[in-house]
């Protein structure tokens, strides 16, 4: 399996899963044009994607859904008009796309179905960003995959010194927002094992963290909770450059 986050952060998101011969779009939040352009980086075109999985109907991930064909796009019901009952995705149930097995997660984002992704071929890797907090259940359900694509998205002391209002602070830090920068790497710490390959922290805020200021809390909270992990596997993802990871061939 190999992953790329072609576009991680509030301006827009898309991430492309590929397993043998299906390729699978989560969200579309950047224009066509840039689809196009990152994914010639990795050597694929449009035509590559079989699938297209949309998390949940903010604009950072939806804002260009319509450029495909409704036929191959997938999401919970409510996030998109008049999407086919045979498209609704249904959390807590498993799907076949082709040559990859889905595992749907419900989330907690103040949208209107927000969910996440366990991608199974010969390998496992977790999608999950835009949530304020991770249930129990999914915590269980989490457990030592090979690659996680991981929410991470503040700094509280950067959050709480920007211009702000207090009420967009306190929704950014609620359990209907997204996860702060120690939230995020305890929950690695709690959920990661042996088969664990990468971490790559996805939809870090602009103005409220920074790629450093991620790591970094990654590093330091690894230590304190004795996690042995080689830090050069996990990264951070970004708005502008593709993130690539897995068994892709650079």
């Amino acid at each position: 399996m190999e992953y790329h986050v072609l576009a991680s952060g509030s301006k827009g998101n898309n991430t492309f899963i590929v397993e043998k011969t299906t390729g699978i779009l989560i969200d579309c939040g950047i224009s066509k044009k840039q689809l196009v352009y990152r994914l010639k980086e990795i050597g694929y075109t449009i035509d590559d994607i079989d699938y297209v999985l949309l998390t949940h109907d903010h604009t950072d991930h939806n804002k260009n859904i319509h450029i495909f064909d409704k036929e191959i796009v997938y999401s919970a019901k409510g996030n998109i008009d008049d999407l086919d009952e045979d498209h609704e995705l249904v959390p807590y149930t498993s799907y076949t796309f082709g040559d990859i097995d889905v595992y749907v997660l419900r989330l907690s984002h103040d949208a209107t179905n927000p969910i996440g992704f366990i991608f199974i071929g010969d390998e496992t890797l977790l999608y999950m960003t835009d949530t304020g907090y991770v249930s129990q259940k999914n915590k269980e359900l989490i457990h030592n995959l090979n690659y996680y694509i991981i929410e991470s998205n503040h700094d509280i002391e950067m959050l709480m010194a920007t211009r702000r209002p207090f009420s967009l602070k306190n929704r950014i830090m609620g359990d209907t927002g997204h996860l702060n920068n120690e939230y995020s790497a305890h929950l690695m710490c709690d959920v990661i094992g042996e088969n664990t390959k990468e971490i790559v922290l996805a939809h870090l805020s602009q103005d409220a963290n920074t790629k450093e200021k991620a790591l970094e809390t990654y590093y330091s909270i690894f230590d304190e909770e004795n996690i042995k992990f080689d830090k050069e596997m996990i990264k951070a993802a970004s708005q502008t450059s593709v993130v690539s990871g897995g068994k892709y061939e650079h």
